[in-house]
């Protein structure tokens, strides 16, 4: 098939694609229709609930964990039980420092735009992190 694009002629060379039709269908707007699927495709493989152990899992589908804060603590690489208490204590440290450093400056933006209100309001929230 031949194509132009500004002023440019080419042909069009799209691949052929061998589909076949799925067991999937219906009508839309008076149409009849049916899903496609690529021949080369594998299918994937079937979902099974297993257990192992008490463990429950779940064979051919990918599962993203989140991790938990107490499973990072005990999964971090390269890290014995001790080394990771430090690393996660000065963690602790350095956060709690940098929302402490947050807090100053905006009282003292507050205390410069003279709002009373909310410099009451960023005192109690100083009273409520814990001391370092």
């Amino acid at each position: 098939m031949k194509l132009s694009y500004r002023g440019v002629n080419y042909e069009n060379s799209s691949p052929m694609i061998e589909v076949i039709e799925g067991d999937i269908g219906g009508t839309y707007r008076g149409q009849n229709w049916r899903s496609h699927y690529l021949r080369h495709i594998p299918e994937p493989a079937p979902v099974h609930d297993l257990k192992y152990r008490g463990v429950a899992y779940r064979t051919g589908k990918p599962v993203v964990a989140v991790p938990s804060a107490t499973a990072a603590r005990c999964t971090l690489p390269g890290f014995h039980k001790r080394e990771r208490e430090k690393e996660l204590n000065q963690l602790t440290r350095t956060h709690l420092s940098n929302i402490r450093n947050s807090l100053e400056r905006r009282m003292q933006v507050a205390k410069a735009k003279g709002d009373e209100k909310l410099v009451r309001l960023l005192e109690q929230e100083r009273m409520t992190l814990p001391l370092q």
